[in-house]
């Protein structure tokens, strides 16, 4: 009679639906972000780590030994995916020591990169431990827009030998785009890219402020239209006037501040060894030098899941949030107050809503219009200015 055990095997999609309930049951946190580094070779001008990218910054950040004890606390508690993100995570000088402990340990490896820095010795050695996806930005296919755009002459032609390198090792790796003003041209080009190397694509509107509180990054913005003409292709089929929303057709308003994911299953942790909620909320963080990962969290969740809005911002009683990529800690830089509303973004929610609804919907902004709380400049559809809410 054999001995011989058979292991039961799911798919992947039914595996990760299965965690992800479990975790929602129980208040696991499952999954985890960690900031290696802010060491980079380009500067792109939308980076939001940038600020730090520079020799004077890098003693704060977590030492190797240091990195080594979290991952050891993220295992105890039971977290499965693990994003090793920057900066770029091959800047850091013990990408590989960090990498293989972290793969030992069982954690489901998510890398991101820029994709310049592969060579033939970095991709062999990740093949010993296979990843179980690489993430890589394109910002163009063109090369002089691609250079211009990382501040890095040659950053292209790295770019393109890594995707090269890449694809005849037959690992696994997905391409994301940010959609900014300057490349809109450029997206059907990187769609095509990614088709022709038969690799998923990403593109995401959202542009972060700087970690330094610059809001500068901010200027390579889409417009709203353009943003939904891509999410949305199908055009309104309707004329009708404006008309506000029906309960309905939209979410229930609520007062709480963190109205997203923080705070359920998910953590990240800075290069410089800050937990929080989310890779942009910095409103309240605990660092992991002087606290264990599991009163970390505690303590960070409690704070979000607490943060309610306590002015008359319209945010508390809008009704198109769900559509709003609105995060308080963004607010808090580029408007001075996380219960303020981001009237671009508001403008990209309402532009969402309106397309999916088929007809024009009055702007969440409208009534703090009427009421002299906010200025308008020259319609509910352009770019609005904040004045004292």
């Amino acid at each position: 009679m054999s001995n011989e055990r058979t292991i039961q095997t799911i798919e992947y999609k039914d595996f990760s639906l299965k965690v992800h309930d479990q975790a929602a049951l129980h208040g696991q946190v499952i999954k985890a972000q960690l900031e290696l580094t802010y060491r980079c070779n380009l500067h792109c001008r939308h980076c939001y780590t940038d600020p730090y990218n520079s020799k004077e910054f890098f003693p704060r950040e977590l030492t190797t030994a240091e990195i080594y004890r979290l991952l050891d606390e993220m295992r105890n508690l039971g977290i499965i995916w693990l994003n090793l993100t920057g900066g770029d995570i091959f800047m850091h000088p013990d990408f590989f020591e960090i990498y293989e402990r972290a793969h030992s340990l069982g954690f489901l490896m998510q890398l991101y990169t820029n994709g310049t820095l592969f060579t033939k010795a970095v991709i062999e050695r990740l093949q010993t431990h296979l990843p179980f996806t690489i993430d890589i930005s394109c910002h163009s296919i063109d090369e002089a827009r691609f250079d211009w755009f990382t501040q890095v002459p040659g950053s292209y032609r790295a770019f393109m030998r890594g995707i090269d390198l890449l694809k005849r090792s037959g690992m696994p790796y997905d391409l994301k785009a940010s959609a900014m003003n300057w490349n809109e041209d450029d997206l059907t080009a990187i769609q095509q890219f990614a088709e022709r190397n038969a690799r998923p694509l990403h593109i995401s509107p959202y542009l972060a402020p700087r970690l330094n509180g610059d809001t500068s990054s901010l200027a390579f913005r889409q417009e709203p239209d353009a943003i939904v003409a891509r999410e949305f292709p199908q055009p309104p089929s309707s004329t009708d006037p404006p008309c506000a929303i029906s309960p309905t057709e939209t979410a229930t308003p609520t007062n709480r501040l963190f109205r997203c994911g923080c705070g359920t299953d998910t953590i990240h942790i800075s290069a410089w060894g800050e937990l929080g909620t989310c890779t942009q909320q910095y409103l309240d963080r605990r660092s992991l030098r002087t606290m264990s990962l599991n009163d970390a969290i505690s303590t960070v969740f409690q704070s979000a899941h607490a943060r309610r809005y306590h002015t008359d911002s319209p945010c508390r009683t809008c009704t198109i949030h769900t559509l709003c990529d609105k995060k308080p800690t963004e607010a808090q830089w580029e408007c001075g107050s996380a219960e303020s509303p981001i009237p671009y973004h508001c403008d990209v929610a309402l532009a969402r809503a309106e397309r999916a609804n088929g007809r024009p919907l009055i702007h969440p902004l409208a009534q703090a219009h009427r009421m002299g709380l906010i200025d308008i400049d020259k319609g509910p559809r352009d770019h609005l200015s904040m004045s004292t809410i």
